[in-house]
């Protein structure tokens, strides 16, 4: 018998009624990551896959401290949203590799070569764009407790078996893998360390299927923004509505990650300019 998408069986703790939902999305969301191990231009289409995973980096943070922005806000009033403010804390340090957001990932993209001024000027993905103008609307709209369906993504990183056998297939530096490495290793730590936090606060139904909802739509968004680099071929779905939802979403996120608002050189240009 299938399990309610949002709700599942109250019996259990709220870190396995949210693995459960997370389940039903996993095939899809790895599907990226198989495709790549497997496509014969694997060494071309792995930096821009990770031009995509330092855009995403570049959104933790910032959007980390605008949920820790509004838990303060609520906090005198708010158990959820004290508790929440007090694990943000802590966990933007865990996540501030560098000194800017997405700055160790930068980095291993300048070992492949690429120019980090350009790569900071790229124009964010509309799948990106979308992440982070969502994710801001539930912090804002909503409660900033929907942070945590975003930071569900650490629990479901590439294990360190993967990212070797995508170094073996790529043939590229070591030195371009390292926070795929490191990731590897630290995300699983972050991932316990979430599910206890969610069964030590006191969620409400609504705000588990708000976490949810929030941690399958960034699922959706990330994986479709690896397919458009992986499989570029398959069939676009965006209609008039969602065009006109991605240019207000993309306004919304090069405000807030300080992108260009015009769209900037394509990874695949900067990529052949550096001799690729």
């Amino acid at each position: 018998m299938h399990r309610d998408l949002l709700d599942g069986d109250m019996t259990d703790s709220a870190s396995v009624r949210l693995r459960r939902k997370v389940e039903l999305a996993l095939p899809a969301y790895g599907a990226p990551l198989r495709l790549l191990l497997e496509h014969p231009r694997a060494h071309e289409l792995f930096p821009r896959c990770l031009t995509v995973s330092y855009q995403i980096s570049r959104a933790m943070v910032p959007l980390m401290k605008a949920a820790l922005r509004r838990s303060r806000r609520l906090a005198p009033t708010d158990p959820l949203a004290a508790g929440l403010a007090a694990y943000l804390e802590r966990h933007i340090l865990e996540e501030t590799h560098s000194e800017e957001p997405g700055g160790a990932v930068l980095d291993d993209l300048a070992a492949l070569g690429l120019d980090p001024v350009s790569i900071r000027a790229l124009s964010v993905t509309p799948q990106i764009a979308t992440l982070v103008a969502t994710q801001l609307a539930r912090i804002q709209d909503d409660h900033p407790v929907a942070v945590l369906g975003f930071l569900e993504l650490e629990a479901h990183q590439a294990d360190r078996v993967a990212v070797e056998r995508l170094i073996e297939k790529t043939r590229l530096p070591r030195q371009a893998f390292r926070q795929l490495l490191l990731h590897a290793k630290l995300d699983l730590v972050h991932a316990k360390e979430l599910h206890r936090l969610l069964d030590s606060l006191p969620l409400e139904l609504g705000h588990e299927q708000l976490i949810g909802l929030s941690a399958l739509k960034a699922m959706a968004l990330v994986a479709d923004a690896f397919l458009d680099i992986i499989a570029p071929a398959r069939p676009a779905r965006m209609t008039l509505e969602a065009s006109r939802w991605a240019t207000r979403t993309h306004a919304a996120a090069t405000r807030v990650l300080g992108l260009p608002q015009t769209p900037g050189v394509g990874i695949g240009r900067l990529w052949r300019e550096a001799g690729k």
